[in-house]
Order: C-alpha cells, then sequence, then structure tokens
C-alpha cells in the first residue's frame, strides 16, 4: 500500500492560500480607524541570531513632537489635497517618516519619504495592503506600500534589518510594523536614487519597478512622480514647516 504525498504544486496552492487569508485578515484589521500599530514580535519574524540596530536616530518623532506648543490648535494641520484634518496617525508618521529619512539621507531625502508615505497611502489612511486581486507575491505592504521583493532585495543589502523565516513572517512584519516599513522603503529609495541618478527617476522605479522605469522617457511628466512631487509642495513642505523645524531645534540641543 503506497502512501499518497501531496505534489509540489498542491503544497505552493495550499501555502499561497494561507498567505492570501493571512494577508485578507490583517488588512480588515489594520483598516479599522485608529487602529494601534504595535510592533512586530521578533519570536515570529526573527531567528535566534538575528540582530537589530540598538542605535537611536539623532531626530526622533518624540522630539518632533515636544517642540510643537502643546495646544489642541497647534496639532492641527490641514491638508490642502485631501480637504481633510490630518489624524493623530497621519501626524505621527509623517513626523516618523522624517525622522527615518533624516537619518538615512539628510532633509531633501526626509521629505521625499514624507511625499511617497502620503502619494502611497495618505500616510496610512488607506490601510496597509494594496490591490488585494493581485497575487500574494505581487501585493504590496504597509505604508509605504512595499513589495516583497523590493524588502528581500533591501535586507540582503542591510544586515542591520536581521533575517526573517519565510515570506509570510516577512509580509506581517511589513503590515504590522510602520517603522521599520518606513526603514526599508527609505533603504530601498536611496538604492533607486544611486542607481537611476535623479530624484525623479528613482521614484519612477519605486512606483513600477527599476526595469520598467528605463522605458519611462520623461520622468518630470510620469504621473506618479506629478503627484509626489504635489505632495512635496502643497502638504509635506507646509508641515515640516510647522513641526519638524521646531522639532529639530528642540532634538539638536
Amino acid at each position: 500500500m503506497t502512501e499518497n504525498k501531496p505534489t509540489g504544486n498542491s503544497f505552493k496552492t495550499l501555502l499561497l492560500g494561507g498567505i492570501a487569508v493571512l494577508s485578507t485578515t490583517i488588512a480588515v484589521v489594520l483598516s479599522q480607524p485608529h487602529f494601534a500599530v504595535a510592533s512586530i514580535n521578533s519570536e515570529i519574524c526573527l531567528t535566534e541570531e538575528a540582530t537589530l540596530g540598538n542605535s537611536q536616530p539623532l531626530f526622533t518623532p518624540a522630539a518632533f513632537a515636544s517642540g510643537a506648543s502643546s495646544s489642541s490648535d497647534a496639532q492641527l494641520f490641514w491638508n490642502s489635497l485631501t480637504k481633510s484634518w490630518l489624524t493623530d496617525e497621519q501626524l505621527n508618521l509623517l513626523q516618523t517618516a522624517y525622522a527615518v529619512g533624516y537619518e538615512d539621507g539628510g532633509h531633501e531625502h526626509a521629505e521625499l519619504l514624507q511625499g511617497v508615505l502620503l502619494q502611497e497611502t495618505i500616510a496610512g489612511q488607506l490601510g496597509r495592503i494594496g490591490h488585494m486581486t493581485a497575487p500574494v507575491g505581487k501585493r504590496s505592504y504597509g505604508v509605504m506600500q512595499v513589495k516583497v521583493s523590493a524588502a528581500r532585495d533591501t535586507l540582503r543589502r542591510h544586515k542591520e534589518f536581521g533575517r526573517f523565516r519565510s515570506d509570510e513572517a516577512l509580509i506581517v512584519a511589513l503590515m504590522t510594523d510602520d517603522e521599520l516599513n518606513m526603514q526599508m522603503a527609505s533603504k530601498f529609495l536611496l538604492f533607486l536614487k544611486q542607481k537611476t541618478k535623479s530624484n525623479e527617476a528613482a521614484l519612477v522605479a519605486y512606483n513600477i519597478g527599476l526595469r520598467a522605469s528605463r522605458k519611462i522617457t520623461s520622468p518630470d511628466s510620469f504621473k506618479y512622480v506629478v503627484r509626489t512631487q504635489r505632495n512635496l509642495k502643497e502638504v509635506v513642505q507646509p508641515f515640516n514647516q510647522k513641526f519638524i523645524s521646531t522639532g529639530l531645534q528642540v532634538a539638536s540641543r
């Protein structure tokens, strides 16, 4: 009597189905308003030998927040593009994006990262998973909409993020740890800027992939670039003038 063993195709189908169910469940939970995002438990996604850097960023979100006035009016910011006030979550995510970007590449890179954050998910407002109809491997995850392939490329170049046992664990981390998501996006965007030699071409590559971006002859007029630059001018720069510039003075003391 022979034992029936699952074939490679059936095992792959079951695995992808499990990831799809997991992603959908997390997406539903994360889509709830004012969802408190917790840091990913290292026991879920990291091996015992994985280590994360203990160094503190030069400028932290807490320092930015302490630089603003304590009055409720001072904590309000009008998003002229969405015609709405930024939520507390959006304020915190924009401040965190600046802190992450500044540590990696200075002021200009920090603002670019904030612009991408707004373009991808309106700073978390659109949830943390995109294109639910796309295959699991083609989906983007988290506040910066990072693909697994981009995250894996970043992990290979930056060992400080640790090692993830599986793509499922990586997906969970990208969806639940906003700061980690931004850190990977920041490092990936820097890599694209080095490859393309311009912010505009890097934004195109971030949106459609490095190989496909080489076919775009006018990055400046590419819709994703135009919208991100509009975010910079109409939201990011006024936001930073109100919240970040004061915070920088506090953090540098």
